[in-house]
């Protein structure tokens, strides 16, 4: 599981993030903060995966420039880029005008460095070459977020028939969760292929 903070000034974008996150099965969001300051504070207190920030929260770089958090800082999703912003190796930065699986496939991309460093040497090609051709399209729309009752809508399949599929993609791929098997495919050349 990644475990999340969500830190916007509007209550409602910190509400509508936070739920649309917590729909995902591998992340699960534990706080929530205002300002800069309130979210170093519970970065610290609550010792998250990731914080999603709005970059333009007052107190943020110490939580940007790792010097709150020490080695154990969280990793960070921000946005908008601000031009006076500098490259850190714990930053993704996005827009606003990003789709919504931009954001969840950002917060599972740096929240796996917490989790796994599972990618495409741990998992075959040829294991992922070896997967059928539905579930390779249950791997797929795992990838992008979807729960199993969302991807049973999008395939028209029933709840059952995904969890079947999913548990033969885990036995094929060697794999214990969902959160690994979708960063395996984001990492894979399987992604490139599938993905426009």
């Amino acid at each position: 599981m990644i475990t999340v903070i969500v830190a916007h000034k509007h209550r409602l974008v910190r509400q509508a993030l936070a739920k649309i996150l917590s729909l995902q099965n591998q992340i699960v969001v534990i706080g929530d903060a205002a300002n800069g300051v309130d979210a170093i504070k519970k970065a610290k207190e609550l010792m998250p995966d990731v914080v999603v920030v709005d970059s333009v929260l007052p107190g943020l770089n110490g939580l940007l420039k790792g010097k709150s958090s020490g080695s154990d800082r969280p990793e960070v999703v921000v946005f908008p880029q601000r031009e006076s912003d500098t490259a850190e190796n714990n930053v993704r930065h996005l827009t606003y005008d990003d789709d919504i699986t931009d954001l969840i496939r950002a917060v599972l991309g740096v929240g796996s460095n917490g989790i796994t460093d599972l990618g495409s040497d741990l998992v075959s090609q040829a294991a992922l070459n070896d997967l059928t051709k539905r579930e390779k399209q249950v791997l797929t729309l795992l990838a992008d977020g979807l729960s199993n009752k969302q991807i049973a809508r999008k395939m028209l399949i029933t709840e059952r028939t995904v969890k079947y599929h999913i548990s033969n993609i885990l036995k094929k791929l060697d794999l214990f969760s969902r959160t690994e098997a979708a960063i395996a495919f984001l990492k894979s050349s399987l992604n490139v292929t599938l993905k426009p």
